[in-house]
């Protein structure tokens, strides 16, 4: 069973996504503040991240980079989600492997998961 780390200030997004995995095989764990994110990370040791872009008081896209660039969690796929579509301009800075734009469709959701935890 894969798993999938979701970050989102949005407690309501929380709840819907770590349902929506859930039900779809995906073992989830969801935080609500990007400053858990590293302990997180080494404690449950995701296969996947899917991180919101505007949390408060930081930039997802930013914490991407920082992920991407640690030796030690480089290798874990991220995407990105956001109910600003222009974001997805921005991936190739930011170095995520996607972007969902929000709101999303469930499948989407779950293959776009799915196709980057292979």
């Amino acid at each position: 069973m894969k798993k999938v780390l979701v970050v989102d200030d949005d407690q309501d997004i929380l709840t819907l996504v770590e349902m929506v995995l859930s039900m779809n095989n995906f073992k989830v764990e969801a935080i609500s503040r990007w400053e858990e994110i590293k302990n997180k990370i080494e404690s449950f040791q995701p296969d996947l991240i899917l991180l919101d872009v505007a949390l408060i008081g930081a930039d997802g896209r930013e914490i991407c980079k920082q992920i991407k660039t640690a030796s030690d969690t480089k290798n874990i796929p991220v995407i990105l989600f956001s109910a600003h579509a222009d974001v997805a301009d921005s991936l190739d800075e930011s170095m995520a492997q996607g972007f969902i734009a929000k709101p999303f469709e469930i499948s989407h959701l779950v293959e776009t998961l799915r196709s980057n935890t292979n």
